[in-house]
């Protein structure tokens, strides 16, 4: 269903509202257990779907806007149903998270409506300037530990489709890639006789979200409206391609789209001549004379090694000014390891230097509790999009995205 400006400034407002009775709490962590969520997933007849894949979309919203994904796509908790329809998702982490078709836009389905308990959440697409796009969809948090059961998720095929190929300079596909598509959309309005038609303007928008290419180099998207005029926009690793304009009509599925990211090879081996450079300076915050560099590492633990035997720690931040430094200084949509691990009970919060904790920047899971003695501690990382802190356990699914860590040295 797609809603006018009119309409959603009501009911979109009320989906959103509803939707925050269900943030539950959610400031504890890993040792209490992970969350889950499992039901069925039905078409608008009431039968049950089979083989359909679903996913748990964990996203970083502030004052309103949404940041974007908070974790890669791949990190995405999953589950796909049976022969009956039923699915179930567990390992959830306590961040705030959106259930989506998986992949997001390419699946054959579309949410129609989620049910929890007695209430019924009804997706909608927003048609409207001001208005962000996911206002029509269900956010929420499950607090660690609760499983929330017998979620009824009612699907539909959508209505129009987009598929396309991306290539690279060489006619070789793009493989199993992950990659972020702008969708752009534009209706013309004309004058005159219909012999004679005159364009005098146009009025559209874009969307922009992440996709995957599979093992030919091909995307799908279902993320269309009304009859219209559409091109495709690519973008990975810094390179991107456009689509020519084409013309679909409403209900119409159009599969020639092709994507050529010419200059990729190139764009890729001035990146690693600008990388090798970047990881092997050291750069000085002037508010502290200290230095920071960035590593790749394969852990938290082998981050630490690495700092000490280059009489550094891992990086302690002591205020906003520091946490907006190291922002500027590291953009990046990637996790960074920092010098903090959740302490065990009894003992105080401290950072890898020895110095206490006396500033936070938790993001939606807030600060964790401490841990029991037989849990061992749990790093600390800042997050993919907005770097904010959390805390990542041995169990959760972002543990394998975090692959950098940052240094702090305070004599350079």
């Amino acid at each position: 269903m797609r809603l006018s400006r009119a309409s959603i400034s009501y009911i979109g407002m009320f989906v959103a509202i509803i939707a925050l009775t269900l943030l539950f709490s959610a400031d504890s962590i890993a040792q209490e257990g992970k969350s889950s969520l499992s039901g069925q997933v039905i078409d608008t007849d009431g039968n049950p779907v089979a083989s359909l894949s679903l996913a748990v979309k964990p996203v970083e919203i502030n004052m309103g806007q949404e940041i974007g994904p908070l974790a890669p796509l791949a990190s995405w908790q999953r589950g796909v149903t049976d022969a009956d329809g039923r699915f179930s998702i567990s390992n959830i982490d306590p961040v705030s998270s959106r259930l989506v078709m998986f992949p997001e836009h390419g699946s054959r389905f579309e949410i129609v409506s989620v049910q929890i308990g007695d209430l019924i959440f009804l997706y909608y697409e927003v048609d409207g300037i001001g208005f962000p796009p996911w206002l029509g969809q269900l956010t929420f948090a499950i607090e660690p530990g609760m499983s929330l059961e017998d979620v009824v998720v009612k699907v539909k095929p959508p209505d129009m489709r987009i598929r396309g190929r991306v290539l690279l300079r060489d006619r070789t596909p793009l493989a199993n890639a992950q990659i972020d598509l702008t969708i752009r959309r534009r209706r013309r309005n004309h004058e005159g006789f219909f012999l004679f038609p005159r364009s005098w303007g146009a009025s559209g928008g874009r969307t922009r979200f992440t996709a995957w290419t599979d093992a030919q180099g091909y995307f799908v998207t279902y993320h269309l409206r009304d009859t219209a005029e559409y091109s495709v926009g690519v973008r990975y690793e810094g390179v991107s391609a456009e689509s020519r304009w084409v013309h679909i009509e409403k209900g119409e599925r159009y599969d020639k789209f092709v994507l050529r990211l010419n200059d990729l090879e190139e764009h890729r081996e001035n990146r690693n001549k600008r990388e090798k450079a970047r990881h092997a300076v050291w750069t000085v915050n002037p508010e502290n004379d200290h230095a920071y560099r960035r590593i790749q590492c394969d852990s938290w633990e082998a981050a630490k090694v690495e700092a000490e035997a280059e009489g550094a720690y891992l990086v302690a931040i002591n205020n906003e000014t520091e946490q907006k430094w190291l922002e500027s200084l590291y953009p990046e949509k990637v996790f960074f390891w920092i010098g903090l691990r959740v302490p065990e009970k009894g003992a105080s919060w401290q950072w890898d230097s020895g110095e206490p904790l006396t500033y936070a920047n938790w993001g939606a899971a807030d600060r964790p509790t401490t841990t029991t003695n037989s849990v061992k501690e749990i790093p600390i990382a800042l997050i993919f999009a907005s770097k904010k802190w959390m805390a990542i356990d041995s169990e959760s699914q972002l543990r394998p995205a975090v692959k950098y860590a940052i240094l702090e040295k305070e004599h350079y």
